[in-house]
């Protein structure tokens, strides 16, 4: 990944937990947090081709909106620890 230009603004908006956005207009662009692994999740909408990016999995699934129906046959995981993926339904 590169930035266009400058660097992002970063803080802890709780412990444990950093969150970057743009200094120029305040667009979220990334949180990481030490309980997820301390991985890097980058907001979908601030990349220039999102489209590259494929999905891999459902993260706290169980918040989802009770109107969204998914059925793309991707694991998925309850609550933010993407490590404890549940199974696929048989198909």
């Amino acid at each position: 990944m590169a930035l266009d230009r400058g660097e992002p603004k970063r803080f802890n908006s709780s412990p444990g937990v950093e969150r970057s956005f743009c200094p120029d207009c305040g667009t979220p662009i990334s949180f990481r947090s030490a309980k997820m692994s301390d991985v890097l999740h980058l907001y979908v909408a601030t990349l220039e081709t999102p489209e590259a990016m494929q999905p891999t999995l459902h993260v706290s699934h169980e918040e989802r909106l009770s109107w969204l129906h998914l059925d793309d046959n991707l694991p998925t995981c309850t609550g933010p620890d993407y490590t404890k993926v549940h199974p696929l339904p048989d198909a």
